[in-house]
């Protein structure tokens, strides 16, 4: 698999952890170019991948940013994986409530406790 230019990718207990490389998530070109990282990692996995997207390092996650976690979400769910969120600072975790996606998304504190909570 090739270098991603906005996503970091490590493999943990068969479980996909994305991390993004901007602190703030909102330019439209790094969006669109993120989503397209996302689902390349979905579609390049054989398996019925698990996703854990950690947030340790983003201040700021833009509506349009969101939009491609939801399209990241279906793609996971629809080949049989599941997706986690973790490391949410209060600001983007809040973000995530408002739009009520907090009953989509199983978001975590940590890590650790994320990649626990996926079902075998």
């Amino acid at each position: 698999m090739s270098e991603f230019e906005c996503i970091e990718l490590n493999n943990l207990e068969e479980v996909s952890v994305v991390k993004f490389k901007d602190h703030k998530v909102m330019d439209p070109s790094r969006i669109e170019q993120m989503g397209k990282e996302l689902l390349t990692l979905v579609d390049d996995d054989e398996d019925s991948g698990n996703v854990l997207v950690n947030f340790e390092n983003v201040s700021f996650f833009s509506s349009a940013a969101i939009n491609k976690l939801i399209v990241l979400e279906k793609r996971v769910r629809a080949r049989g994986g599941q997706i986690r969120l973790s490391n949410l600072r209060p600001e983007v975790r809040d973000l995530f409530s408002y739009a009520n996606l907090d009953s989509m998304f199983q978001i975590k504190d940590k890590q650790t406790d994320a990649i626990e909570s996926f079902e075998n």
